[in-house]
């Protein structure tokens, strides 16, 4: 059984249109969907319930994000998952290839499942930009990291070898159920929304598995209710570096740095990050 564990709150749109690729996944048959519902208010629930009956759905306060609702659905697969079961974590706004998850089981059972297998992130707009999938840290101190396949279409794209990196984003990511009985479930009380992922990537190599981007997996990323850029103002200034729902957050930005970042560069790597983020928001 493949449990596949789906965090939304809100955009049905795009939840739809996720559940609609599933279905078209060639092993559909052995999918289990769970949808965590963090108390979405545009009827997502409902709206599931009466289209998609096969779908299981657990009920989120509106305070788990993304890190919470995972936390809360791999307890529950634990509870009924067997020997040999997978948990893929899909993220809603993304529509996967027909055989995106048969290629992540494929490279996993090669490893012998022990690995953690992410799929490679396509742009749903041309379905040939590559979108941030993989992270190899080419410095710690530095905070030199390198996004896999970075600036590149996917026909570039000649070996299709899967490529070993540091971190993996969690948009479409495969484990074997029993990662979690060796590593532990995901640290929801310390990344609740952003940071979960990278944590997790690093966090299973301490038990020998490796963690490897699958090219022959395919997802779509589209961007549903894109906002348009805000101007430079204090309100935008607190909520990137602020706000849970930032990825620049500092404070998570500085509780990911001690948690996986080697001692000798923590400060450094930390500052630098900090820098980097600042950068990005006077560029905008």
């Amino acid at each position: 059984m493949i449990y596949v564990i789906i965090p939304v709150y809100n955009r049905l749109q795009a939840t739809v249109d996720c559940l609609i690729s599933l279905q078209k996944q060639k092993n559909f048959r052995e999918l289990l969907i769970i949808v965590v519902d963090d108390n979405s208010t545009d009827g997502t629930k409902k709206y599931l319930r009466k289209n998609f009956p096969n779908v299981t759905i657990l009920n989120g306060t509106g305070s788990l994000f993304w890190g919470g609702s995972i936390f809360y659905a791999i307890e529950y697969v634990i509870k009924i998952s067997k020997v040999g079961d997978w948990v893929l974590l899909v993220n809603n706004d993304v529509q996967l290839s027909s055989d995106a998850i048969l290629e992540l089981i494929k490279t996993s059972e090669a490893y012998n499942r022990k690995a953690l297998v992410g799929a490679l992130t396509v742009s749903a707009e041309d379905k040939k930009t590559i979108i941030k999938s993989g992270t190899v840290v080419k410095s710690w101190f530095l905070n030199i990291t390198e996004h896999v396949f970075t600036n590149k279409k996917l026909d570039d794209i000649s070996n299709k070898n899967p490529v070993a990196v540091d971190f993996l984003t969690g948009r479409c990511l495969l484990h074997p159920v029993e990662i979690f009985s060796v590593a532990g479930n995901y640290d929801a009380k310390t990344f609740n929304h952003y940071g979960g992922d990278d944590e997790f990537s690093m966090r299973v190599k301490n038990y020998s598995f490796v963690t490897l981007l699958c090219p022959n997996s395919i997802v779509y990323l589209r961007a549903y209710n894109q906002e348009q850029k805000k101007k430079i103002s204090i309100k935008s200034f607190f909520f990137i570096f602020f706000s849970i729902k930032s990825s620049s957050n500092i404070i998570n930005k500085l509780k990911l740095s001690l948690r996986i970042v080697p001692l000798y560069a923590r400060l450094s790597f930390f500052i630098i990050g900090v820098i980097k983020s600042l950068y990005i928001f006077l560029k905008r």
